[in-house]
């Protein structure tokens, strides 16, 4: 059984193929030395990537033949795609996965997101104009400050977030690609073995399957 984490971060369970494409991540995985002499000088922060990294640029076409893995996840990553680019991730792993295999995704919530703004605005706005605050625009100041502008390279990574999520558009871009069955599922609801794993907490997640026939 095959089962790829793709862009997996700290999150690096054994049963798992872990992918991930960061500098860190290429560096620790092929010269693995060298990241432990500049972590034990202070130089770089502790970090769980090591030689059992699979580093990969998963903007690429990914590594495997068509039909050879049985499962895929991708946590917390396709936000750190533009759409078209993200399209094309989905497209690659309806590709490697087996007739039967699955595809599970995790992403931020943006209609949840904009609820709780909406939320806190409509509580401001029927209030009296003299007891207003602008204490509301924190999440446009979330938004712009540290999820959408990009940082400088060395902050971020890269790693800035580039599209945003609801589960009906995710759904839709899933099924784009020939995926079926798609749902929206709670924390390790998953008719993937070992998904506890790899999913560490709730957010907007959706799994599909790769049709038999």
């Amino acid at each position: 059984m095959l089962k790829v984490n793709l862009g997996c971060g700290p999150v690096q369970p054994d049963g798992w193929v872990n992918v991930d494409g960061s500098n860190r991540a290429w560096l620790a995985s092929r010269f693995s030395w060298i990241d432990r002499t500049l972590t034990k000088c202070g130089i770089l922060p502790p970090t769980e990537f090591n030689r059992k990294t699979f580093y990969a640029d998963i903007s690429r076409p990914l590594a495997w033949n068509d039909g050879a893995v049985d499962y895929v996840y991708l946590g917390e990553v396709l936000e750190h795609f533009t759409r078209e680019d993200g399209q094309k991730l989905i497209r690659e792993c309806f590709r490697i996965l087996r007739p039967g295999g699955r595809v599970r995704i995790r992403v931020p919530d943006n209609a949840q997101f904009w609820r709780k703004y909406l939320s806190e605005y409509d509580a401001t706005r029927s209030r009296p104009k003299s007891e207003w605050t602008a204490d509301h625009d924190r999440w446009i100041e979330l938004f712009f400050h540290d999820i959408c502008v990009r940082k400088t390279h060395f902050r971020s990574y890269g790693h800035y977030h580039k599209w945003m999520f609801d589960e009906v558009t995710l759904i839709l871009m899933i099924e784009k690609e020939g995926f079926t069955e798609a749902s929206r599922r709670k924390l390790h609801d998953s008719e993937i073995p070992g998904v506890e794993l790899v999913e560490t907490y709730e957010y907007l997640t959706v799994e599909a399957v790769k049709p038999k026939g």
